[in-house]
């Protein structure tokens, strides 16, 4: 027998906005009552549109691996494919199939290996700002810090040396505002497309970074020339059954997609890890003792990072804690059963990630920054989703990681960073997680700190 998806009195919505007063006022702390007063899967509005919220690991697995197939992206992700087209995130059906097929030999581990250099280069602008920092005394923006080095980052493995200043500047220029475009797109209820200022705006970014990627994309194909780059790899791709590779346009739209995913959710990710570790000196200094015995003053591989249980652990936890992509939306194609409770075809569910990681049953202390538990067996994995799980789990994690990795790793080696007061404490839950202030660190330089 299936449960009845009933709505708690607690939970009373707005006639017109539901929930939505809530959610933008803490989304986080609503969201955590809820599940503590009625459990871990319970059901919300947004605007009139009822979300199932899932809140548990077991509940989560059958919405996103065992009854995945009765699901499609949820409204929110919909409502990125006017920026992103059709790439392995918002894709469906065959056309995810393909380019997920076609993609795959790309991000394995051993492939990603190879660009590691890249990614340390790509820090190097970060490190002599860092450097400077230190010799001046000025505070810098953490945050915005990590913003940069992780878009340099993912520009250098996509496209090698295929990106000049100029038009990197551009991408940092255009890219921050478009992403933010979509994430206002995403949470208003109603849909508008008129020709207003920040409409016009949102289209000449999206013309301006597509230039950039038309150009760089056609005079690849031109050259014949692939190249060890991401774009390379997948320019070479072909189906396994004798199918073609890639279209240009379908290249756009994953470069596109890639630069979303691969930017914005590693910056959060080091930002939070530096502003942890500031708030637990005595784990830092651990840390950076680990980092400077493994590396001393050689430029990091992906095989050091290997030999940094530590820094690995804290990279975990700080996923654990403060996951990036913190919920998984998802609509259901067909009438479907999600831990007994009924969703019609056209339900809408939300896999919540931050509840799951957070959630006293699996993680003892669960508010707690304890890395430790990664280096003694107490990690469970079934409640640890940072990357989703099932067919369509980020295919970008063990980029994602070790770009978090090497960037940490040089930081850390080089640089002792301070966020005074301990930094801001809120979240904010918009497309990604972010901390809800601004996060400003003082640097000593590694030299200054050891003596």
């Amino acid at each position: 027998m299936t449960a009845t998806l009933s709505r708690p009195a607690g939970l009373r919505p707005h006639p017109v906005l539901g929930h939505l007063p809530e959610l933008r006022r803490d989304a986080l702390g609503f969201l955590r009552h809820a599940r503590a007063a009625y459990g871990d899967v319970f059901p919300i509005r947004f605007g009139r549109n009822e979300v199932l919220v899932v809140a548990e690991p077991a509940a989560a697995r059958e919405v996103l691996v065992t009854k995945a197939a009765s699901f499609r992206k949820g409204r929110g992700i919909q409502k990125m494919e006017p920026f992103l087209g059709t790439g392995l995130l918002t894709a469906e059906g065959e056309t995810w199939r393909l380019h997920r097929r076609l993609m795959q030999p790309a991000f394995h581990r051993a492939a990603l290996e190879g660009m590691a250099g890249d990614i340390v280069g790509a820090a190097a602008p970060l490190l002599a700002r860092l450097e400077g920092a230190a010799r001046s005394g000025e505070e810098v923006d953490v945050g915005s810090e990590m913003l940069h080095v992780a878009l340099r980052a993912v520009a250098a493995v996509l496209f090698g040396t295929g990106l000049d200043d100029r038009e990197l500047a551009v991408v940092e220029r255009e890219l921050p505002p478009l992403l933010d475009r979509t994430s206002a797109r995403i949470r208003s209820l109603v849909e508008w497309d008129l020709p207003t200022p920040a409409r016009r705006r949102e289209q000449a970014a999206g013309e301006a970074l597509d230039a950039i990627v038309d150009r760089i994309i056609r005079e690849r194909r031109a050259s014949g020339e692939g190249g060890g780059d991401l774009l390379g790899m997948l320019l070479a791709a072909r189906d396994e059954d004798g199918g073609g590779g890639l279209t240009d346009a379908e290249l756009r739209d994953e470069v596109m997609t890639l630069f979303l995913a691969g930017h914005e959710t590693t910056a959060t990710l080091l930002t939070f890890l530096l502003l942890s570790l500031s708030r637990h000196p005595e784990v830092r200094a651990e840390v950076q003792a680990e980092v400077r015995a493994a590396l001393g003053d050689h430029t990091p591989t992906a095989a050091d990072l290997r030999g940094l249980p530590l820094l690995n652990a804290c990279i975990q936890e700080t996923l654990r804690l403060y996951p990036p992509a913190w919920l998984v939306p998802r609509q259901a194609t067909a009438p479907v059963t999600v831990a007994g409770v009924e969703v019609p075809e056209g339900g809408n569910v939300s896999v919540n990630i931050f509840l799951i990681q957070r959630h006293a049953r699996f993680w003892p202390q669960p508010d707690a920054f304890r890395p430790e538990r990664w280096l003694e067996g107490g990690r469970t994995p079934e409640a640890f989703l940072p990357f989703g799980a099932g067919a369509r789990m980020c295919i970008g994690n063990h980029l994602a990681l070790m770009e978090a990795g090497l960037i940490a790793a040089l930081v850390l080696r080089d640089f002792d960073l301070e966020v005074p007061g301990g930094g801001p404490t809120g979240l904010v839950a918009g497309v990604t997680l972010k901390p809800d202030g601004a996060v400003r660190g003082q640097v000593r330089a590694a030299s200054a700190v050891q003596e």
